[in-house]
């Protein structure tokens, strides 16, 4: 029973006697319940914590940044369980749309905004935990590039998993130097694993084997950006989007106004221009991820890029097939972040995060051959990703104008 919640007990009198007399402070009755035997009382419970909250609440985390992932708190995984708890309500469209994006006819100096002090650029990227890197790719073509950021932007603590050869081509865009790969890699291993089911397992070289610390490569970025002259407004959020002729005018909700002529929403699964070209629609499917980094674990020289050791498992009222990624964490020789994920159709019966963590504390020791006793859960991870049919990786033109969006496709 949840914490708060008011528990109605019905009590029954011995010999038509009650057991409790009528001033009693928490017995609510009058004639007509007397008479029918049966007192009603309110109290307040107290909900049983679950182990996952138990786990959560017992780890020191740091503060929480933008992208996903960049939380960790037992409150963060409950905020997210209520959004995904919203999108699998039975209604087709969740809600109307906040209106973000307009289009306005004539040019921008004879708009409301026009008397207003106004920073000017090429190019505005909004959401900067990704964006940085297409805004830095750009600056350094030669154009004059802002970032919005709603939170500060830096990386999380959680390490990226990718190979030589993608990052090898942030270099050639010219957002790294080839020295700086050294510096932002954490762990490298090899070979890496694929099985599935009894079927058997295959080995590969180079997929996904550099743990890149986040926190590393997006401050080396970041640097690299502003050494260019690019200009970040962090802790403000997009509040408007006006197309004219000439011009997109973008209001902050901190006040501040930019004016660009391309405007790349790169602001995640949650954009609200997304939202508002969807018209609210409900996902197509969506990928859930819980999992950890911990301590502990003895065999840690090789990951696993997919792995399933079982079939379709009943979770509540619905059912699901797990798969698993591994890897070796660059914070110590026995850390490994272990995740378990499972695609699902958004509906009222589908589990929630924290009943997939309940799984995942039974389900990754056996997938891993350690003890749960063995092991010190340095974070716990989890996301959900939607997905739909349609791909929106897309460049919307208003007039002359170009909105790209690269978010929730």
């Amino acid at each position: 029973m949840l914490s708060g919640t008011t528990m109605m007990v019905s009590l029954r009198p011995f010999n038509g006697v009650s057991p409790y007399p009528s001033k009693h402070p928490l017995v609510h009755r009058n004639r007509q319940t007397a008479l029918r035997g049966t007192i009603y009382m309110s109290a307040q419970t107290q909900a049983v914590p679950s182990r996952t909250q138990r786990i959560m609440e017992s780890i020191s985390v740091s503060g929480e940044v933008g992208g996903a992932g960049g939380a960790y708190s037992y409150n963060a995984l409950k905020r997210l369980d209520g959004i995904w708890s919203s999108i699998c309500s039975t209604q087709t469209v969740q809600q109307a749309p906040q209106q973000v994006v307009s289009s306005f006819p004539g040019v921008s100096s004879r708009s409301v905004l026009a008397e207003k002090q106004v920073d000017k650029c090429d190019v505005v990227v909004c959401g900067g935990t990704l964006g940085i890197f297409i805004a830095t790719a750009l600056i350094a073509k030669g154009l004059k590039v802002c970032i919005v950021e709603r939170n500060i932007l830096k990386g999380r603590e959680q390490e990226w998993n990718i190979s030589r050869k993608e990052l090898m081509e942030l270099v050639e865009a010219g957002i790294l130097d080839e020295d700086d790969i050294e510096e932002v890699t954490a762990v490298s291993f090899n070979p890496n694993r694929c099985g599935f089911e009894n079927k058997g397992e295959i080995w590969v070289e180079d997929i996904l084997n550099l743990g890149v610390s986040p926190v590393k490569l997006i401050e080396i970025v970041k640097k690299r950006f502003v050494s260019f002259g690019g200009v970040i407004f962090e802790g403000c959020s997009v509040s408007s989007i006006n197309i004219y002729d000439d011009a997109a005018i973008l209001q902050l909700a901190e006040g501040n106004i930019l004016s660009s002529r391309l405007i790349i929403d790169a602001m995640g699964n949650f954009s609200p221009v997304v939202k508002q070209i969807r018209g609210g629609r409900k996902p197509d499917g969506v990928c859930l991820v819980v999992g950890s980094c911990a301590r502990g674990f003895k065999e840690n020289s090789t990951s696993d890029v997919i792995y399933s050791s079982s079939s379709v498992k009943k979770v509540g009222n619905a059912e699901v097939q797990y798969f698993w990624e591994a890897f070796p964490a660059g914070s110590g020789p026995l850390d490994r972040t272990t995740y378990m994920f499972t695609y699902v159709n958004p509906q009222p019966t589908s589990p929630k995060l924290e009943e997939l963590l309940e799984d995942y504390w039974d389900l990754m020791p056996k997938y891993q051959g350690v003890s749960m006793d063995s092991l010190e859960i340095l974070r716990v991870i989890y996301g959900i990703f939607p997905t739909y049919r349609d791909s929106l990786v897309m460049l919307v033109a208003y007039n002359h104008l170009s909105l790209l969006v690269v978010s929730g496709a």
